[in-house]
């Protein structure tokens, strides 16, 4: 079974989505990282195994931007799906993460509604 990376400095934060995909009944392995740069290195080790990474933005070392820059640019990683999940919620955020990643699986504004986050992630589960 495929498995979920997030990437999120807020352990309240990674915790809240582990306990919403439970909830939910998703049985995938759930990996974590808690900044940009370990987020890139579990991506690199287990990318055969990652079906989606649910990114945050606000991150310290490389934020989700960077990240997102990172993963567009290696071949073997950039069609992993990618959800940002942030606060930063602007239309010109969503912009600027499209345009970084045009491959950008989604975009949800914290705080988000489960059902929201589900039918997010549903699409790449495998």
């Amino acid at each position: 079974m495929m498995k979920i990376l997030i990437v999120d400095d807020s352990e309240l934060d990674r915790r809240l989505l582990v306990r919403v995909l439970q909830k939910a009944e998703i049985k995938n392995e759930i990996l974590q990282a808690t900044d940009g740069e370990q987020g890139l290195y579990v991506l690199a080790s287990n990318y055969q195994d990652i079906c989606v990474v649910l990114l945050d933005w606000q991150m310290p070392k490389m934020n989700g931007i960077e990240v997102l820059e990172g993963i567009a640019k290696v071949p073997a990683v950039c069609d992993v799906p990618v959800v940002m999940v942030t606060a930063s919620g602007s239309d010109e955020n969503k912009k600027l993460a499209y345009s970084v990643n045009p491959k950008l699986a989604g975009y949800i504004v914290k705080p988000y509604k489960p059902d929201q986050m589900i039918e997010a992630v549903k699409p790449f589960l495998k």
